[in-house]
């Protein structure tokens, strides 16, 4: 943030106007209304229930032991994460999440309409054409998941699609590992064997 600069007026000099006392005694009233009453801060902070932040086209990049992990980029992010009810971050207007290696190459994505993430505890809620789609053309489709980052897996109760090596797995509910490498579907409706050209 660039520190604020008087900027004075040198394009000619304007008459002075002599005030009388009945003009300043109003603003030094007003002056003496305004303070920094610590109580009164408070309470005003706590009747806000808006987010603390909104910020567009934002882009994150979450590490760990110095090396990047994942990128989120979304059209906008609110954040309420001093709310004490419910403190969260809210994605919208489009979430991605790539999954990155070692050398910061994208080796899968995540996507959705929206993303909540809970700072409780690190879950993150995606809602709206939600896709994973790793390197090697594994992949999950639903309309509503959980994303838990220290389980590293993710789980629903709605109908999910999950492309596995040239096939077709269809069914509601599942739980399933970041990676896709392991899943389990709880009411299987649908199974298509077929090749990797088939798919989409």
């Amino acid at each position: 943030m660039k520190p604020l600069r008087s900027v004075s007026n040198t394009v000619g000099k304007q008459p002075s106007i002599p005030f009388k006392g009945a003009f300043w005694a109003p603003l030094l009233l007003a002056a003496g209304a305004c303070s920094n009453d610590e109580v009164a801060v408070s309470q005003l902070a706590q009747s806000f229930q808006g987010a603390m932040v909104e910020q567009e086209h934002v882009q994150i990049i979450y590490s760990d032991s110095g090396l990047a992990k994942i990128r989120v980029d979304a059209g906008l992010l609110e954040d309420y994460s001093e709310a004490e009810e419910w403190p969260r971050q809210v994605f919208r207007q489009g979430f991605r999440v790539s999954i990155l290696n070692a050398r910061g190459a994208e080796t899968g994505y995540l996507k959705a309409d929206k993303a909540v993430r809970r700072m409780s505890d690190q879950v993150w809620v995606l809602t709206g054409d939600v896709q994973v789609v790793q390197d090697g053309g594994n992949a999950l489709y639903t309309s509503a998941m959980e994303w838990d980052r220290v389980k590293q897996e993710f789980r629903s109760e709605s109908e999910v699609r999950i492309l596995d090596k040239g096939e077709e797995v269809q069914g509601k509910g599942f739980v399933a590992r970041e990676d896709l490498s392991q899943y389990t579907i709880f009411a299987v409706s649908g199974h298509f064997e077929g090749d990797e050209n088939n798919l989409e």
